[in-house]
């Protein structure tokens, strides 16, 4: 509470890991704390979401524009 009471209504960045690390009571976590909280782990089904999404929706229309996309250049600029 006391974490979101400094970013909240004081302002400040959030020191809620500081406070993790500084307080005995999670101690047995200190040494596991900053592999816990890594993003990575919560990101879900996200990528494979992501995969089926590019696979479902955006090849198919993709490969049905082929030729659209194939052009070289319609305005002389090549990049």
């Amino acid at each position: 509470m006391a974490a979101g009471v400094v970013v909240k209504g004081e302002g400040k960045p959030n020191d809620l890991l500081e406070r993790i690390l500084n307080d005995p009571l999670f101690e047995s976590v200190h040494s596991k704390l900053h592999s816990m909280i890594d993003p990575s782990l919560f990101v879900g089904r996200a990528p494979e979401q992501v995969d089926d999404f590019i696979h479902e929706e955006v090849d198919p229309v993709l490969g049905a524009n082929m030729d659209l996309i194939a052009v070289s250049s319609v305005d002389g600029v090549n990049v």
